[in-house]
């Protein structure tokens, strides 16, 4: 009998994830989910809440260094978050890395702590397939 695998992540909505060092970039068509779901033209949208970086546009970050949908560890624009966002934990760097994914299972308190990079791959490839 083989042993389950265990789960290695659990979103405890603690807003860590929101505090990303690269910036949450922005696709065309994720400016419009968002700026539709804000009730705003994209142009709006993008003057309010949308900075240019060296890799294209980006979510503003607030004071505190967190997106600027951010409030209290809650996402405000949940139902239309960016590829990024919903990506979380599971991000190229984090599958093919393992001293990468120590780190990101260091900061985020939704990583099962006792599971191993191993753990990952085979919850990762059986929730993707």
């Amino acid at each position: 009998m083989t042993k389950p695998d265990p789960e290695v992540f659990v979103c405890q909505q603690c807003g860590e994830c929101c505090r990303g060092e690269g910036g949450i970039l922005l696709s065309d068509l994720e400016l419009e989910r968002l700026a539709r779901f804000c009730g705003m033209t994209v142009e709006e949208f993008q003057r309010h809440y949308v900075h240019r970086s060296p890799l294209g546009p980006a979510l503003t970050m607030g004071p505190e260094g967190a997106c600027v949908f951010n409030q209290a560890g809650r996402c405000r624009v949940h139902p239309v978050k960016p590829r990024i966002c919903r990506e979380w934990p599971f991000f190229p760097a984090l599958l093919v890395n393992e001293d990468e994914w120590e780190s990101a299972k260091a900061a985020c308190p939704g990583i099962t702590s006792g599971c191993s990079h191993e753990d990952f791959l085979r919850w990762w490839r059986k929730k993707v397939v």
